[in-house]
C-alpha cells in the first residue's frame, strides 16, 4: 500500500472511529469466547461464518497470559494463499501493540490502533477479548485481525467498488498509454518536419508555426495521459475524498487552458503574414477570452473546494 494511500486510510479510521469501537465491540461481545479460546477446529469455522458476516475479517487465533499463541490461524476465505504467513503455534507476540494493549487494559474487549500486520503486511487492528473462566483463571486472549481498508469499504458502503476499481485502472491505464503514445508520434513528426524545412530552406515560417503547433499538442496530450496514469492507475484513490477529485479536475483544465493559450497565441503571430481581412487574430482574441474564462472558472472552483474543505473539518 503506498504512503498516500495510507495517510488516507488513517484519516477516514479517525472520522469513524466511534463508529468503528462500537462494530467491534457489538461483534466481539456476541462471540463466547470459552467456546473457542483452545479448540482450533471451532476458531476455523468461526473464522469462515464472521468473514461471511463481516468481510474486512481476516483470520483469528488464541495466545495465552504469555502473549504465546496456542492455536494455529484461522484464515477467512478472503485471504489468498500468498497471505498467510508461517506464525503459528508457540509464536510469541508478547511484544505487539495489541497484546501490549490487551495486557494493559481492563476490559474483556479490547480494540486497538492501527497498526501494520506481520501476518498480512497490511494497516489492521485487532478485537480481542480476555477470556477468564469463572473461578477466575485466566485462559488467554481471543484475537481477531481485522483489515483496516476493507472495515473502512464495509462502513462507506464500497465493497462493490473496490472489487471493480482493478478492471478501471486497466481502462484507464490502456487509455493513458495509447496518448502517450500519440503524443510522441507529434514529437517525431515535428522533428522530421524540422529537418526537412531546414534542408530546404523554403518556407521557413509556416513550417515554423505548424511545427510548434504539432510540438504543442504533444506537449498537452502527453500531459493528459500522464495525468490519467497518475491520477487513475498509478495513486491510489480514496472514494469520496473531494481532494483527489479536485486535483484530478484542476490538472485537467490546466493542461486544456495552457495548450488554448499557446494555440491561440500561435494565431495571433500567424495572423501577420497572411491575415487579409482581420478573421484570424479575431479567432485567437476569442481563443485567448475562453482560455481566461476557463482560468477563471478553475480559480472559482478552487476557491469554492477550499471553503468545503474548511466548513467540512
Amino acid at each position: 500500500m503506498r504512503t498516500k494511500n495510507q495517510i488516507n486510510l488513517l484519516k477516514q479510521y479517525q472520522d469513524n472511529l466511534k463508529t468503528i469501537d462500537n462494530l467491534m465491540e457489538s461483534m466481539m461481545t456476541s462471540i463466547n469466547g470459552h467456546h473457542y479460546i483452545n479448540n482450533s477446529s471451532k476458531q476455523r469455522e468461526l473464522a469462515i461464518e464472521l468473514s461471511q458476516a463481516y468481510p474486512f475479517v481476516e483470520l483469528l487465533y488464541s495466545v495465552d497470559e504469555a502473549g504465546v499463541q496456542t492455536t494455529e490461524s484461522a484464515y477467512a476465505k478472503n485471504v489468498s494463499d500468498r497471505h498467510r504467513r508461517n506464525l503459528g503455534i508457540g509464536s510469541d507476540r508478547s511484544e505487539r501493540p495489541y497484546m501490549i494493549a490487551a495486557k494493559e487494559s481492563k476490559s474483556r474487549v479490547i480494540i486497538t490502533k492501527p497498526y501494520l500486520s506481520n501476518i498480512t503486511h497490511k494497516l489492521s487492528i485487532s478485537s480481542i477479548q480476555h477470556v477468564n473462566e469463572k473461578n477466575s483463571v485466566d485462559s488467554g486472549y481471543l484475537v481477531i485481525n481485522i483489515n483496516l481498508q476493507r472495515l473502512i469499504n464495509y462502513l462507506s458502503g464500497n465493497e462493490l467498488a473496490n472489487k471493480i476499481t482493478p478492471w478501471f485502472k486497466i481502462y484507464y491505464g490502456t487509455i493513458g498509454v495509447m496518448l502517450i503514445a500519440v503524443a510522441l508520434l507529434l514529437v517525431y513528426a515535428s522533428v522530421k518536419s524540422m529537418y526537412f524545412a531546414l534542408a530546404s530552406g523554403e518556407n521557413i515560417e509556416t513550417s515554423s508555426f505548424s511545427i510548434v503547433v504539432m510540438i504543442t499538442l504533444g506537449m498537452s496530450i502527453f500531459d493528459l495521459g500522464k495525468t490519467i496514469l497518475e491520477e487513475e492507475v498509478l495513486f491510489d484513490k480514496s472514494m469520496g475524498h473531494h481532494e483527489t477529485t479536485q486535483r484530478t479536475i484542476s490538472r485537467f483544465m490546466t493542461a486544456i487552458i495552457i495548450a488554448v493559450s499557446i494555440e491561440a497565441l500561435l494565431l495571433m503571430f500567424k495572423s501577420l503574414f497572411n491575415d487579409v481581412d482581420g478573421r484570424q487574430l479575431m479567432n485567437a482574441v476569442w481563443m485567448l477570452m475562453s482560455s481566461v474564462a476557463m482560468l477563471v472558472a478553475l480559480g472559482v472552483f478552487n476557491f469554492l473546494s477550499s471553503n468545503s474543505k474548511k466548513d467540512i473539518q
